[in-house]
């Protein structure tokens, strides 16, 4: 757990490092206001403190990141998340992911912030159909952060980076508990 506090730290120093360089890329300055949507993709590592009995820990695609919201003001949204990271259990496909209702803060004006505390769930793929195991439901924490490296009026590019903790409980009072840590890049439509 140490680990991938230290590796979000990491993340973190190094979006306020670009911050710090900010050397303005597009001229135009994004108008944010009313409703915005977002997705991102990129890679994750996904490490299970409890509920597996092999490979606790494993790397892949982190799927589907996309979030849904309504900015307060220029500086401050609300967003609700879906995100989600590829594992393997038993041979199949699974995906542990959160539904997570978000505020996302601009610290400057194209560094942000964010967290929130929601939905936990572990199920099978949507590319898959042989998965005959049911969903699993549970809670789960997210802090976020991100760096907009290419801005315009009506939409923005950017690098972020994710710890998604979680657990879901399983049959017969088992428990899944799962730190999941990403690194992506990210467009959000203003």
């Amino acid at each position: 757990m140490k680990k991938y506090i230290l590796i979000f730290i990491v993340g973190l120093l190094f979006t306020m490092n670009l911050q710090a360089q900010d050397q303005s890329i597009g001229s135009d300055k994004p108008i944010r206001k009313g409703f915005t949507i977002g997705a991102s993709a990129g890679i994750g590592v996904l490490h299970f403190t409890e509920g597996m009995d092999e490979k606790s820990t494993q790397g892949d695609i982190s799927l589907p990141n996309l979030k849904m919201g309504w900015f307060l003001n220029q500086r401050t949204a609300i967003y609700l998340n879906s995100i989600g990271q590829i594992y393997q259990q038993d041979g199949k496909d699974r995906s542990f992911e959160g539904i997570i209702p978000t505020i996302q803060y601009w610290a400057s004006p194209k560094w942000w912030i964010g967290g929130g505390y929601g939905a936990a769930l572990d199920t099978k793929v949507l590319y898959k159909n042989g998965d005959s195991r049911k969903t699993n439901w549970g809670r789960g924490v997210m802090v976020s952060t991100g760096y907009e490296v290419l801005q315009r009026s009506k939409w923005a590019l950017d690098i972020q980076s994710r710890v998604f903790m979680g657990h879901v409980d399983l049959d017969e009072g088992a428990r899944l508990e799962g730190t999941n840590f990403t690194l992506g890049v990210g467009i959000t439509l203003f």
